[in-house]
């Protein structure tokens, strides 16, 4: 088309037919400009289309996340059950009588365990998006938003559960400044060399239930049964909110 053009503008000018050259100008004009709205056309479309697989794509990376999450979450609660009945079973076995340091060192196993609540979500994409300036890319705003709140449930469980971990902390310094308790731990009762250091005289305060000592202990205990059921509370409704997620992303990408 443009070659044609070119060859009729000299014939127009040679002929003085300045009317028809001034309308094939026009044209020719039209021309150049239609095929720049074109080209912009498309390369908006183009770029369109790269943003849109772009937000897709986080999506996507982000409802594995979750997935992952809620099984970890699952998995957490699992786990807390689990160690709720050893901590059941080792405050009934120290109402019954304890006999040998094996015993004890036992219960300060089962106590460590049930000590910390870390919370440790699969959050680097949505924190990759946030700092890259990306999260605009979903252009749901429905689900970018849902996506925004669940994140904001997490921080602020994270904060909870670093709360009940900083209780538990003061709970457990109180005991090991009032009791020798922590002797009985594995990663320090190796230390203690001699009966002088370690012996079973240092079992007497667990079998007499009126000394404080014996009571700080069964409230040290309590304490950590009640982190692990505050804990696995919290899980559940962090796992009602992924799931809840995960559905629009799915009906959002077809996934």
């Amino acid at each position: 088309m443009i070659k044609l053009f070119r060859k009729i503008r000299p014939e127009l000018v040679t002929n003085g037919k300045i009317s028809n050259y001034l309308l094939y100008a026009m044209g020719e004009i039209i021309l150049v400009v239609a095929g720049i709205l074109i080209a912009l056309a498309v390369n908006n479309w183009s770029q369109h289309q790269k943003e849109r697989k772009a937000g897709e794509d986080l999506l996507v990376r982000i409802h594995r996340d979750l997935v992952q999450d809620t099984l970890n979450f699952q998995s957490i609660i699992v786990q807390n059950n689990l160690l709720r009945e050893e901590i059941k079973a080792i405050l009934s076995d120290l109402y019954d009588g304890v006999e040998t340091i094996e015993e004890v060192q036992y219960m300060s196993a089962v106590y460590d365990k049930a000590l910390d609540q870390v919370f440790s979500p699969n959050d680097n994409t949505y924190q990759s998006m946030i700092s890259s300036g990306t999260l605009g890319l979903i252009h749901n705003e429905e689900v970018k938003e849902a996506v925004i709140d669940l994140y904001a449930e997490y921080e602020l469980k994270r904060a909870l559960l670093s709360s009940m971990n900083s209780w538990m902390i003061g709970i457990v310094s109180t005991m090991d400044t009032e009791t020798d308790f922590i002797k009985f731990n594995q990663g320090v009762s190796d230390i203690y060399t001699t009966e002088e250091m370690f012996g079973k005289n240092d079992l007497i305060f667990l079998n007499d239930k009126n000394d404080p000592r014996f009571q700080l202990l069964v409230r040290a205990i309590s304490a950590t049964a009640f982190n692990q059921s505050a804990g696995n509370a919290i899980y559940a409704a962090l796992i009602e909110r992924c799931r809840i997620v995960i559905e629009q992303i799915e009906n959002d990408t077809y996934l």
